[in-house]
């Protein structure tokens, strides 16, 4: 998905930081797919907002088959997940 940081930040990011640093989240999953061209689950940019600007300690997991996705999409020469 193509996602401006507006909608991000507006649409998007309120719920999830809620959860985090006001229900205390101990655990969260990035997604299969890719957000504006990067796989969610080795997005440096989505790392730092969870630990940096929300403070999250927890532990992050991926979800079933997304990093074969990204080593299939770096064998390919694609370099992206779906």
């Amino acid at each position: 998905a193509e996602v401006s940081a507006f909608d991000l930040a507006d649409t998007y990011f309120p719920a999830w930081k809620a959860s985090v640093t006001e229900g205390g989240a101990k655990g969260v999953m990035c997604s299969y797919n890719a957000l504006n061209g990067v796989p969610t689950c080795a997005s440096q940019a989505l790392n730092a907002t969870l630990r940096g600007a929300w403070g999250f300690d927890g532990y992050v997991t991926s979800d079933s088959g997304a990093v074969m996705a990204i080593g299939d999409g770096v064998r390919d020469g694609k370099g992206k997940s779906a």
